[in-house]
């Protein structure tokens, strides 16, 4: 039996619109299916619509909290960084280390990274483990994904906000003068944050652009740079 054709009158398609204008975005993405391959495009345009305002919505929502998650982690791992140097420290004690002289400001500095990267890692493991929705299979697809490139992302932000402002990246290799610290940091960080932001909105589905891995190694190339004013 064949389907009624949908009613074409601007009267119809009026309040099919203002009803799907209430569906939720699964209800949304399940009237697609149903419509997308309707020889007509009216009902088409009315869900593709109302698609790309959800998708504008989540893009937005995606920034704003791309950019609280990052600022949450900078702050709480800016007030952490002298317990970590401290435990750090007593380490060292327990390994024979002779005691630090007079602490600077500026020793503090390496492990403002560390110290982001963990509470990123411990919020992370916390809204993991929280999701009801998800067994504990997929639990562990997010976290050997989604956490690992947000921690690599937010470490690589802290370290480049250290060389921006302070003069001083410190690489795993190489630690630059202040001018080449400087240019390594602006990319880094700008790497960075889109690293973060795509990991929040999607955007691009690559095996680099999930990972990390690229981030990681664009990173270990710049600071190579910085041996040129040591040479």
């Amino acid at each position: 039996m064949s389907q009624k054709p949908f009613p074409k009158d601007k009267a119809s398609l009026k309040a099919y619109e203002r009803r799907v204008q209430n569906f939720t975005l699964g209800r949304l993405e399940k009237e697609w299916e149903a419509v997308k391959d309707d020889p007509t495009p009216e009902r088409r345009d009315i869900v593709a619509k109302e698609l790309r305002e959800w998708e504008k919505m989540r893009n937005e929502a995606n920034r704003d909290f791309t950019k609280y998650t990052l600022l949450f982690d900078l702050i709480i791992g800016a007030c952490a960084t002298k317990y970590l140097y401290l435990f750090v420290g007593i380490i060292k004690r327990i390994l024979g280390a002779p005691p630090h002289p007079e602490i600077q400001f500026t020793d503090y500095l390496p492990y403002f990274p560390y110290s982001c990267a963990i509470v990123c890692l411990t919020f992370c493991i916390y809204s993991v483990w929280n999701e009801k929705k998800k067994n504990f299979i997929d639990k562990i697809k997010e976290f050997g994904h989604t956490v690992i490139t947000e921690v690599i992302s937010v470490f690589f932000t802290a370290n480049g906000l250290v060389g921006l402002i302070f003069g001083s990246y410190y690489g795993f290799f190489v630690t630059p003068g202040p001018v080449v610290s400087r240019f390594i940091s602006g990319i880094i960080v700008a790497l960075s944050i889109f690293y973060l932001y795509n990991d929040q909105a999607g955007k691009y589905k690559g095996f680099f652009f999930k990972s990390a891995i690229l981030l990681v190694l664009i990173s270990l190339a710049l600071e190579q740079i910085g041996r040129l004013t040591i040479l």
